[in-house]
């Protein structure tokens, strides 16, 4: 079975594939995140994603805890992470 990222999925392009993946890994290892490629099932055959995952301290951080400041820093990744997604649609659009 494929673990998908606990943060999201990026679609995997069609060309430039080590170059997205290395993009990829750059920017979410600058913030404490984990991108990894899986090869998933598919009916039309094999196809690869990019897999990311949060900082292990801020995976299980909830909107409802406690922990505010827990929350804060989440919420700050989720910017920082929603950012390189823009980017990276944009440097791969052509390929995506």
């Amino acid at each position: 079975m494929t673990r998908l990222g606990t943060y999201t999925t990026f679609d995997c392009p069609t060309k430039k594939e080590a170059e997205a993946f290395e993009y990829l890994q750059g920017k979410f290892e600058a913030i404490g995140g984990i991108v990894r490629k899986v090869d998933n099932p598919h009916d039309f055959g094999m196809y690869l994603s990019f897999e990311v995952d949060y900082p292990s301290n801020l995976e299980y951080v909830l909107e409802d805890d406690e922990d505010q400041e827990l929350i804060d820093q989440k919420d700050d990744w989720h910017d920082k992470a929603n950012k390189i997604y823009t980017e990276y649609s944009k440097k791969f659009e052509d390929y995506l």
